[in-house]
């Protein structure tokens, strides 16, 4: 290569970086490639409810399992939205959860305080194991209703898991919505505070100790029979 070829070639590269670190932190994350994991998609025939149920264990590698075995407080935070398969260009609906685990000393237990669209539970557990399966094992997630998403149609979704974020003045919104008055406690975009959501939790809720991102694949969801078993 000649030197005036090089000189070329460096300048064209040097563009790319510039235009690369001018782009926004967001739009450079949605250049990587999201990994896609399975996730299901549940119709309640009945009450018209569509519910999702995923796992996300690797979230919580060694180091966090050490820090809840020596009783550290620990908060994990999934955010999710529904997309017709095939399309990203606007979510049909938007659901959460919040793990807040803390260890009490004089019961010897691990308090999960679990906080998704519908009400807050308390549930106590002695084992690491016990908090992730409260925790990153999700199980029938109420992700939203018939008058938000058709029926009949594949569905995926864009989920978010971060573990100990770092604002908690956020995390005290994003509870405060989950727990709203309304029919479902998901978000659609004829909500009000569905603009809210989708802007300020699902993509900039803030730094967190860990993340993970992903995507499911587009599926048509289950029809089931509605469940009198309480999970």
């Amino acid at each position: 290569m000649t030197e005036l070829g090089f000189r070329r070639l460096w300048r064209a590269f040097a563009l790319v970086v510039l235009v690369l670190l001018a782009l926004p932190a967001g739009a450079r994350a949605q250049a990587k490639t999201i990994p896609t994991r399975d996730v299901l998609f549940e119709w309640d025939a009945e009450a018209k409810l569509l519910y999702l149920s995923t796992t996300f264990r690797d979230v919580i590698d060694p180091e966090l399992q050490a820090k809840l075995t020596r009783g550290l407080p620990t908060t994990i935070v999934l955010t999710a939205a529904i997309y017709r398969g095939g399309s990203v260009a606007q979510p049909l609906s938007t659901t959460a959860q919040t793990c807040k685990v803390t260890w009490h000393v004089w019961e010897e237990a691990y308090r999960v305080e679990i906080t998704r669209p519908g009400g807050s539970q308390v549930r106590w557990t002695t084992t690491v194991e016990g908090v992730l399966r409260r925790c990153a094992d999700v199980r029938r997630l109420l992700a939203g209703t018939a008058q938000q998403i058709p029926l009949n149609i594949p569905l995926f979704c864009s989920a978010k898991v971060q573990v100990n974020p770092l604002s908690p003045e956020l995390l005290q919104k994003l509870k405060l919505w989950v727990l709203r008055p309304s029919g479902t406690g998901t978000a659609a975009p004829s909500d009000a505070l569905f603009s809210t959501f989708t802007g300020l939790f699902l993509q900039r809720i803030g730094e967190a100790e860990r993340e993970l991102k992903f995507n499911s694949r587009a599926l048509l969801p289950t029809v089931v029979r509605p469940s009198t078993e309480q999970k």
